[in-house]
């Protein structure tokens, strides 16, 4: 740890309360608030100006449902980001025994926690889409449309296209979050430090690619 002098810093490490922590969260908490606010204005404000359409009842669920998956997947490219621009940066000065950058190395410490808060994130939108159909409105919704059915004369509403892009949609979400849980548990350190670098490497690569391919 370095000459004696280190010792009163040595000595605070038990009590630091989550050190590396602080930059991620306040990432993610800004993130939240950009995209919760576009989300706001786009759906809330914008009809509610145009229309006199009043659907400020969406904040709870809808507009924080859009808000989760948009910062999960912009924390997860921010994990990636870090690593690609530090091998830029050797490959640039042709060696890599060059300090980074001091942002840059911290941005790089901070990967893991980065891509924790990612995982949660996708994990209560998870949560957050399985409470869709359960609101009292999206059945006021259901049965307005069925009411409209009936007077326009329609027997079938059937529409295939909406059909199978949802069922992709959905498909799709469900194999993400399942590689995205897999990312997540191969980087608990008892679970890493099983595996070597090769092993390693080849789950964070094929998964970014697979995502990447899906996207």
């Amino acid at each position: 740890m370095g000459p004696l002098s280190l010792s009163r810093y040595i000595e605070n490490i038990p009590i630091q309360l989550f050190p590396g922590w602080k930059g991620p969260v306040l990432a993610a908490v800004a993130l939240s608030i950009f995209f919760f606010g576009y989300s706001f204005i786009r759906d809330i404000i914008h009809p509610y100006v145009q229309h006199k359409q009043s659907d400020f009842y969406k904040i709870p669920i809808e507009i924080v449902n859009h808000t989760l998956p948009t910062v999960a997947i912009t924390l997860l490219a921010l994990v990636y980001l870090a690593g690609q621009l530090a091998a830029a940066h050797q490959l640039y000065y042709g060696t890599k025994y060059k300090q980074f950058p001091q942002w840059l190395e911290g941005w790089l410490q901070s990967r893991k926690q980065l891509g924790l808060i990612s995982f949660f994130l996708a994990a209560v939108h998870v949560l957050y889409s399985l409470c869709l159909p359960l609101r009292r409105s999206e059945k006021y919704l259901l049965l307005n449309a069925a009411y409209q059915q009936i007077h326009a004369n329609m027997e079938n509403s059937w529409n295939e296209e909406e059909v199978w892009r949802v069922e992709m949609y959905v498909s799709f979400g469900i194999m993400s979050f399942g590689l995205m849980s897999f990312l997540a548990i191969t980087s608990i350190p008892s679970i890493s430090n099983s595996l070597n670098w090769r092993e390693f490497s080849f789950i964070q690569v094929q998964t970014c690619l697979t995502r990447d391919g899906k996207g």
